[in-house]
């Protein structure tokens, strides 16, 4: 119960703070591209709590109609209205569809004037409350930051994603826009890392450092057949100084597959020999066949300061996506599919690695998960934003003529039915690893 409560503990708000700057660049991109954004949620509905935002003035003239009032002189500040809005020449918004907003009764009908606001597709359709009332317009608060009870995930509802008639939509945009809109979430994923790794660089943190030394060779191992010998020192490998067991095992991994270099002391003389990693199925990681021991240790408080900090964020980042790669191409070449995982899967190794490892090892798991969600969003995939930016790019191929909005939905629905139907396969490898008792992580 408590590796489950651990799981859940630190999964679950690594999720939302993910998806919230994912959805966040998409908000300040559409914003700042003048896309009109009617809510920023935390959490997927049915919504907890929210307040409106917003100052957005709203026309009326004599084709405007009421529903549950007679005019704007019934109306107060702070009132909650519905409105449909249409854009004039110069424009500005003006409303074609006021009504008070309430709470409909389970099975009540619509009124005629509810018909009519309904079948009016073509009106930007946003709520809010007053913020002040003129002869001639309205001021509404018309943007809803919301928490939904659902507790994985965030979203963005901008006016129109799919109808480009509508007011200040996103489909009435141009591409360059929508790409612009569509790209701002992975994007925001891509450099999160980047802000996580300098803020763990510049921290000063204590780590066991001193000589690494071979203790065991294995026998028709990768080590064995460089003429690795028990007692060697390692001092460089690929040109890196090896002081603990993880800068040599960082070596491996992103040099699997290929020739690695080592330097290393023999009896006081300086040796180069050269290894190859292989991939091993069983603990899904690059080995050489040696087991090492750390002599002479030390432990040192080692922190960068922010110009070496930041430079460095960007190689950490860029290895983490080559060990990501070694893994998949690892597996692949012997034979052997990697190991996919759903939700439940990335909770348990979540769990263990924040259990093990704290706020350090947690915030190491949101680096890859960051990584991975930029990688995936910007992939061909129905519903996700590559897949929404494939049709921008065919709009774009087809000198501007769009994909017909239904058909674009259709291709999404359909999507997104296999996308489930891939993670439940995956939890169900997961529900069952889980019973064997078996970790992710070997």
């Amino acid at each position: 119960m408590e590796t489950v409560l651990i799981a859940i503990g630190s999964l679950v708000p690594l999720l939302i703070f993910l998806v919230a700057i994912h959805e966040f660049g998409h908000f300040v991109t559409a914003r700042a591209m003048g896309v009109k954004v009617l809510e920023f949620g935390i959490g997927f509905p049915p919504r907890a709590f929210g307040f409106y935002t917003g100052n957005t003035a709203v026309m009326v003239d004599a084709r405007t109609r009421y529903v549950g009032f007679t005019g704007l002189d019934d109306l107060s500040c702070g009132q909650k209205v519905r409105v449909s809005s249409t854009e004039d020449d110069q424009g500005n918004l003006v409303a074609r569809i006021i009504e008070l907003s309430r709470k409909r009764a389970e099975g009540e009908e619509l009124s005629e004037e509810e018909e009519l606001r309904v079948d009016e597709e073509d009106l930007l359709n946003h709520e809010g409350k007053l913020r002040s009332v003129g002869e001639r317009s309205i001021a509404l608060a018309d943007m809803m930051y919301s928490v939904n009870w659902a507790p994985i995930g965030g979203f963005v509802r901008l006016a129109g994603e799919s109808n480009p008639n509508v007011p200040r939509s996103l489909a009435g945009k141009s591409p360059g826009t929508r790409f612009l809109v569509l790209i701002a979430g992975p994007f925001m994923n891509a450099i999160l890392p980047l802000l996580i790794f300098t803020v763990l660089l510049m921290i000063p943190q204590e780590e066991a450092v001193g000589h690494l030394v071979i203790d065991q060779v294995s026998e028709n191992s990768a080590a064995a057949a460089a003429k690795v010998q028990p007692e060697d020192r390692i001092i460089k490998a690929n040109g890196n100084v090896i002081e603990n067991r993880l800068d040599f095992t960082r070596e491996i991994n992103l040099n699997g597959g290929s020739m690695m270099s080592m330097l290393v002391d023999r009896d006081n003389q300086e040796l180069v020999l050269h290894v190859r990693p292989r991939f091993d199925t069983e603990s899904d990681r690059w080995l050489v066949g040696v087991i090492p021991r750390l002599e002479n240790i030390e432990i040192v408080k080692r922190g960068e300061p922010i110009w070496e900090a930041v430079p460095n964020s960007f190689v950490n980042t860029w290895e983490m996506l080559v060990l990501v790669k070694q893994s998949i191409w690892g597996s692949f070449g012997e034979g052997s599919p990697p190991e996919f995982s759903g939700p439940i899967g990335i909770a348990q190794v979540t769990g263990e690695i924040t259990r093990d490892g704290g706020l350090i090892g947690w915030l190491g798991v949101g680096i890859l998960l960051s990584i991975n969600l930029a990688i995936l969003n910007v992939l061909p995939i129905p519903m996700l934003d590559g897949g929404r930016l494939l049709f921008v790019g065919l709009e774009w191929v087809r000198r501007g003529k769009k994909i017909p909005a239904k058909k674009e939905g259709m291709v999404h629905l359909i999507g997104f039915a296999v996308l489930m139907g891939g993670v439940f396969l995956v939890s169900v490898n997961d529900i069952s690893r889980l019973i064997d008792g078996r970790s992710l992580l070997g």
